[in-house]
């Protein structure tokens, strides 16, 4: 019976926990993960998507800039990889690029402003106003 009660509360503390570490890991995978559930996209292209639209900001800023958006954004330069494997091509280098990487993910073209959107409102919470001027430099076209 005591080892009953044991087990009960070790799968109850295991339930307890468990929603905890579940939870937002924070960084660039809360920003992927929101968006697939805000427009309700495959994992698989919201990180293709938010991945190409990082890359486009790795490009185009300065090296110090793009450090503060990865510590703004903790996991950029591995969404940015995983993004390359699921294009499978050349990454888009300015935002008249990424239209034809919308179109090889099966993204409509309209969507790609709700993704920067989406992107600088994270950073805006978490990383500043320094940071959100920075993308939006580098996503001016």
């Amino acid at each position: 019976m005591a080892l009953r009660h044991a087990l009960c509360a070790l799968v109850l503390s295991c339930i307890a926990v468990a929603p905890a570490t579940a939870q937002v890991q924070g960084g660039v995978d809360e920003v992927v993960r929101e968006l697939g559930f805000a427009l309700e996209l495959p994992v698989s292209k919201s990180v293709a998507a938010t991945g190409t639209l990082l890359y486009v900001a790795k490009i185009r800023l300065p090296e110090a800039e793009f450090i503060a958006l990865t510590e703004s954004l903790p996991g950029t330069e591995r969404v940015i990889n995983q993004a390359a494997n699921v294009l499978a091509t050349d990454m888009p280098k300015d935002m008249f690029s990424v239209p034809a990487a919308y179109d090889k993910l099966s993204l409509p073209r309209d969507q790609i402003e709700r993704h920067r959107n989406f992107i600088l409102d994270y950073v805006r919470k978490n990383g500043g106003r320094k940071t959100v001027a920075s993308l939006q430099k580098a996503w001016a076209e």
